[in-house]
């Protein structure tokens, strides 16, 4: 036991006054009365209230030398251990990553987890340093080395649920190195998922528990025929034989309704066909609620633009090979110069050739023109030298780079073009819309130049890419919740937003380099919408929650304890001090009996 106020120890002399009091006789005035009946009660007094006699048995001295000592001892601030050993320092980790979001018993496992740190928290000893960290996606320290137990409280009701996917084990580096900085301490783990305590003084407090939980994994789509073939995988993780009712929907359109089967422990895949138009989204739910709602909903996008048919006219070009072979939403086809060109494509590149005549329809680009065309008047060869980049739309992240070229054609900006590139004054890249069809020119050979060394070159290329074809590159549709997104705006635009599934807005930070969208917490299809000059462009995105890693709940409650310093786990406690107010309070009440009773 300690005591957190000692000092009050002192008040502990007021006892002997008490008793004093009644050793003392007091004086009573003398009266005449009719009646000799109270005699024998006046005696009574007179005996106890003769001074310095030796004290008799009073029950009313007893419950007030009582009443003053629990007063004084809760003064005293009293602590009583319960268990374990005294530690400088305690670590609390709470696992909020996205299983931690299963119900049973009307809470959540992290409810459950906060309200076992809470009372952690409050019984730990007066002056011990709290560190509390939070680990979802990645560990991360909510309080470091506190002595406040307010502060550490409120931080344990701030921790909010995620849809993440986590590693509870990444917290344990970090408490270790947290560990390396006090005297003594001791971990202890909120989690539902086993922890490698090796090497760590601490133990793990286990809120997992068995609960009924089907899962919807994902959800792809194709389209034949103008119609929808969806595929759905759902997964049983109870431990009992499952029939479940699946809506899908197409934008918020009901499409399908069906019942799947699925035996404890079961992964099914489902197919269904549905017909729609202008389905810009599809997403599948489940119509019962179970132990974990958050995988209970599976979204995709529908992609409606179309694979953009690009030829390369060239000898052998590897650099504009590889680079359009990156791009989303390009087919790329290639052909010597002087074949006969085959069907009908979006962009024509032209590399080191020219056509006897351009196709009547879709784009053109040209690299290197050998001699003129209606496009761009060529007037022989010039000396290269150091290329710099003009302002424009195309030029956007690339405005400050330099790599020199060793020769280039001599062009004449045409009077539709606006430059890119130069050279001492001479255009070395332009574009522009010619007779309501849009061209671009790179007036140098690649292979002549150190600019496909250069980290801007791609970006240079997808941009001209995106004008000539109207592309925006993206890396994928569909997201994991947690994951960042990579966006790739249009070369032209000059505004861009993202509003997530909960209609909240996000700006873009049109800067290169662009970073990455990684607000990606909230289940659901999100907008990128790109502002241009002659309008705005929207295209969407799903996030989905991490089924795969996440939605086991069918494990068991366990416990660990390591054993590293002296064999006992962290010392809990119970400050009295209130108990004891309360004890005061009730001999207080009967005190008062007695005395009104007479005893």
């Amino acid at each position: 036991m300690k005591l957190f106020a000692p000092w009050a120890l002192w008040f502990l002399g007021s006892i002997p006054i008490i008793i004093m009091m009644y050793i003392l006789k007091q004086k009573f005035e003398e009266r005449e009365i009719s009646s000799v009946f109270l005699w024998q009660q006046v005696l009574k007094d007179i005996e106890v209230n003769t001074p310095w006699q030796k004290l008799k048995k009073n029950l009313l001295l007893l419950l007030q030398l009582l009443a003053a000592f629990l007063l004084v001892f809760a003064l005293a601030d009293p602590y009583v251990n319960l268990r374990g050993s005294d530690y400088a320092s305690l670590i609390v980790v709470i696992d909020n990553s996205g299983s931690m979001n299963t119900a049973y018993d009307q809470a959540t496992r992290l409810e459950k987890a906060k309200d076992l740190a809470e009372t952690l928290v409050k019984n730990t000893a007066t002056g011990t340093q709290i560190t509390l960290i939070s680990a979802g996606k990645n560990p991360k320290v909510e309080l470091n080395n506190t002595v406040d137990k307010l502060e550490a409280l409120r931080k344990i009701k701030s921790i909010k649920n995620t849809n993440f996917s986590g590693n509870i084990n990444d917290a344990v580096s970090m408490a270790k190195a947290i560990s390396k900085q006090a005297l003594t301490y001791y971990a202890v783990f909120y989690t539902d998922s086993g922890v490698n305590l090796d090497g760590l003084n601490g133990e793990v407090v286990s809120v997992a528990k068995s609960v009924d939980n089907v899962s919807l994994d994902i959800l792809t789509h194709t389209v034949k025929n103008s119609k929808l073939q969806l595929l759905l995988r759902a997964t049983n993780y109870g431990s009992t034989d499952l029939t479940r009712e699946v809506t899908f929907y197409g934008n918020e359109n009901v499409l399908d309704i069906i019942n799947i089967e699925l035996k404890a422990g079961e992964t099914k895949s489902i197919l269904t066909e549905v017909t729609g138009e202008n389905i810009s989204y599809i997403y599948a739910e489940l119509n019962e609620e179970d132990g974990l709602i958050n995988d209970n909903m599976v979204f995709d996008v529908v992609k409606t633009s179309q694979l953009q048919k690009v030829l390369l006219v060239s000898k052998s070009n590897l650099f504009i090979e590889k680079v359009f072979s990156i791009i989303d939403n390009v087919e790329l086809y290639k052909s010597n110069p002087g074949d006969e060109i085959q069907g009908e494509y979006d962009l024509y590149i032209y590399d080191g050739t020219l056509p006897d005549s351009f196709p009547k329809k879709g784009s053109i680009m040209l690299i290197n023109p050998p001699s003129d065309s209606e496009l761009a008047g060529v007037k022989g060869e010039i000396e290269g030298g150091t290329v710099s980049a003009m302002q424009h739309a195309l030029t956007k992240y690339i405005e400050n780079t330099s790599f020199a070229v060793s020769k280039l054609k001599n062009i004449e900006l045409p009077y539709y073009a606006d430059e890119l590139l130069e050279i001492d004054g001479s255009a070395a890249a332009f574009v522009g819309q010619y007779r309501e069809r849009k061209t671009a020119v790179i007036a140098f050979d690649l292979h002549n130049s150190d600019f496909v060394l250069t980290p801007e070159y791609p970006i240079f290329m997808n941009n001209i890419a995106g004008y000539l074809i109207n592309i925006a590159s993206g890396e994928k549709s569909v997201y994991k919740s947690g994951e960042a997104v990579a966006i790739n705006p249009l070369p032209d635009v000059s505004s861009a937003l993202i509003e997530s599934s909960v209609n909240k807005r996000y700006d873009v930070e049109l800067k290169y380099p662009i970073l990455p969208f990684e607000d990606t917490a909230e289940t659901g299809i999100y907008k990128l919408v790109q502002k241009l000059e002659d309008g705005a462009q929207q295209s969407l995105f799903a996030v989905n929650f991490p089924s795969d890693t996440e939605s086991n709940t069918n494990s068991q409650q366990f416990s660990q304890n390591t054993e590293l310093e002296d064999g006992k786990a962290f010392i809990t406690g119970r400050r009295i001090a209130m108990w004891l107010i309360v004890l005061v309070l009730l001999i207080a009440a009967v005190e008062w009996v007695v005395y009104i009773r007479g005893y």
